[in-house]
């Protein structure tokens, strides 16, 4: 038996199996750079060094026979150091505290955010008071009032602040979103923005860019002009990425319909367009014989295709999704002109490389998790189809009608196929980053993708090539019949889905199990693939083991999160907003209940407080400084952002200004004793020690 896999094993390696697992390889090390909450060491670096110099002394002394670990384990180390190197290089001044500050410089990118409201990319060429560190390449903020252009110099009195960590530990980090985008505030305004008289003009990028966004908030006013509502928004949002103007409303229905993924530009919109231009073209060259006969017209339409597939991504906003999307089928398109097949897992194996090589950062990301897991596990389902078909094609003496209707049953079965394999694969990913599941995911994508498919991509890509002449009024009506009728069959599904379909984020090992199990499925071939389904079983096994913390405690010190010991919760503090919807989503609370959370929580102008009760101790969020005078005596825990006086020890657990400057958002396990003391155990946190470069310096 261990033979038979031994050689199962080398067969494998000596097809270039193998270089399937470079990218798996080179992800696990960027992730390991990335995960952690505190920075790695220089000994963590250098140690890193040695792994890749060991792997590449092997390699060079054994270059045909060198162990294939050898070549993971090089190449996870060089992801590592590739990661360090990357996020050096982007290196830029971080605004080190919230203030309020004049700005002066250039808008980069308007997002129309409805009700009033715009959100701005700005390039800032003055501040006043000028930070210490220097000016950030970028800030982003939210303003009323007359809308500027892209490329216009404007002033404006702003409150900004660091861009946010992780509002729970293991959470998005948005700031390291923001650090790779160049991003170092974010903020509000107060007042319009005014022009800037006498401003230097914009250099060759800005005015490059600015170009690209007037087009695209023209293009976007023009189809929300044709389309009212949110069917005019996802319009836009699908053309020219756009998505600032869909409702909260259509926005969470999709999102718990399961087909919320329709609304970023991705690996599937990318894929329609490169589609559809490839085959367009490509039966346009074929009816000219001249042309078919003397001509590589496959070839002709793959760069065609490319050229227009990059207009696309261009118009589209160019953001993070939609470049990882435009590498696959670039990489993809590529194939084709040198001759190899389009849709194979060696392709995709490039394409991640190429994303990891540009951006190691998309590791941590979870459309890029999503997208790539997606296309992994269908290219594998269609590698072992077509290994199980094999050449069979339809036979010509079958009449015409009979193929149609044949081909037709093979595209509902395929696309069945798709939808649940699909699912199946991005489903850890959705669990962990969201606390949340779509179990009839799989039936409104069933029925939501031929309308996006064949209706309302195709007439987006019509209105597209059609809007410089001004003739996208058509095509925009059919795409919004089809945009339509995919919000009614969201709305269903959504209201079919209990709970909206929260469960709770899982521990993070069981999910790291079954995505192990799935690439080790369906990277390997023959019987031994089938060992993969050891760590899948295991990690769905403990889905549901392990317990959520006792305590949060969010990094401003402003609201609390308790959980009683028969698992009710209870909110202390500030209302909380986006914090606290991410909490809850976490730790699997129903939404209906969501409004219910404070109702045992006492609240005045200085503090909030959380009487003790069976199963929970007695926890105060002080938010003015009289307050300590008796919470500090009466209260097991007490919660502040400000730094409480050094008299103030509670019976059990002081969580004050000092503590969570070094720790962000904290969370706890509350062990309580039969004569009524509180311990607290501290179960992560978000910032760690030496901090992140991405994340504000501590104060």
């Amino acid at each position: 038996m261990l033979s038979a896999f031994r050689k199962s094993f080398v067969r494998d390696l000596e097809e270039g199996r193998g270089f399937l697992w470079w990218p798996v390889a080179v992800a696990i090390g960027a992730a390991f750079y990335f995960a952690p909450a505190s920075e790695p060491s220089l000994a963590d670096l250098v140690l890193a060094g040695l792994g890749l110099l060991a792997a590449l002394v092997l390699i060079i002394r054994h270059p045909l026979a060198a162990p294939f670990s050898a070549i993971l384990i090089g190449l996870a180390c060089a992801g590592f150091l590739h990661a360090a190197l990357v996020t050096r290089l982007a290196s830029h001044p971080v605004f080190p505290f919230e203030r309020t500050i004049t700005v002066r410089g250039h808008i980069v990118a308007v997002e129309d955010r409805g009700k009033g409201t715009a959100r701005l990319l700005v390039r800032p060429a003055e501040m006043d008071p000028r930070p210490r560190s220097g000016l950030p390449p970028f800030v982003r903020v939210t303003t009323r009032g007359e809308v500027p252009a892209p490329g216009e110099a404007v002033t404006m009195l702003a409150r900004l602040a660091p861009p946010m960590p992780p509002p729970l530990p293991g959470g998005y980090d948005f700031a390291r979103v923001a650090w790779f985008s160049g991003v170092g505030a974010s903020g509000f305004t107060y007042g319009p923005v005014k022009p800037w008289l006498g401003a230097p003009p914009p250099d060759t990028k800005l005015a490059l860019l600015s170009s690209i966004e007037t087009v695209r908030m023209t293009a976007a006013g023009r189809i929300r002009a044709a389309l009212a509502g949110d069917t005019g928004a996802i319009a836009a949002a699908l053309i020219v990425g756009d998505r600032a103007g869909i409702s909260d409303a259509t926005n969470e229905v999709m999102r718990i319909a399961g087909v919320s993924h329709v609304l970023s530009i991705s690996g599937m919109h990318m894929s329609l367009v490169a589609a559809f231009l490839f085959g367009g073209i490509r039966l346009i060259l074929a009816l000219i014989p001249p042309l078919a006969l003397t001509l590589p017209i496959k070839k002709i339409a793959a760069m065609l295709s490319m050229l227009g597939t990059g207009a696309y991504f261009v118009v589209s906003g160019m953001d993070v999704p939609a470049e990882r999307s435009m590498i696959t089928v670039a990489v993809s398109l590529f194939a084709v002109l040198i001759d190899r097949r389009a849709l194979s897992l060696r392709v995709i194996a490039v394409a991640a490389l190429v994303t990891l090589a540009l951006s190691p950062e998309a590791v941590m990301e979870p459309g890029a998790q999503m997208s790539f897991a997606a296309v992994v596990a269908l290219m594998a389902g269609l590698e072992a189809w077509r290994a199980r078909r094999g050449e069979a094609v339809d036979g010509d003496d079958v009449n015409w009608l009979a193929r149609l209707v044949r081909r037709f049953a093979l595209w509902i079965v395929a696309a069945l196929a798709a939808t649940v394999v699909a699912g199946l694969a991005t489903l850890p990913m959705a669990l962990y980053h969201f606390g949340r599941l779509a179990p009839l995911g799989m039936i409104a994508n069933l029925v939501t993708e031929p309308l996006v498919s064949f209706l309302i991509m195709p007439m987006a890509l019509i209105a597209a090539l059609l809007m410089p002449l001004g003739l996208e009024g058509v095509p925009l009506a059919v795409m919004g019949a089809g945009i339509d009728a995919m919000i009614a069959v969201a709305r269903v599904v959504a209201n079919w889905t209990p709970g909206g379909g929260l469960y709770g984020r899982p521990m993070g090992w069981t999910m790291l199990a079954v995505v192990a199990g799935g690439l080790w499925i369906c990277l390997w071939r023959g019987r031994k693939r089938w060992l993969g389904l050891a760590p899948v079983l295991v990690g769905l096994a403990f889905v549901g083991a392990g317990s959520p913390p006792g305590l949060i405690v969010a990094g401003d010190g402003s609201l609390a999160l308790v959980r009683q010991q028969d698992g009710a919760w209870h909110k202390v503090g500030a209302k909380g907003g986006f914090m606290l919807n991410v909490w809850t989503a976490a730790v699997g609370i129903d939404p209906a209940d969501v409004t219910s959370l404070d109702r045992e929580a006492a609240c005045d102008a200085e503090a909030c407080l959380l009487k003790a009760a069976q199963g929970r101790p007695s926890v105060s969020v002080v938010s003015q400084p009289l307050a300590f005078g008796d919470d500090c005596s009466t209260t097991a825990i007490v919660v502040s952002g400000l730094e409480a006086p050094p008299w103030c020890q509670p019976a059990g657990a002081l969580v004050d200004q000092r503590v969570l400057a070094s720790t962000g958002t904290i969370t706890y396990d509350i062990q309580m004793s039969g004569d009524g003391g509180v311990h607290l155990k501290e179960s992560g946190r978000v910032l760690g020690n030496p901090r992140r470069p991405w994340l504000a310096p501590m104060r």
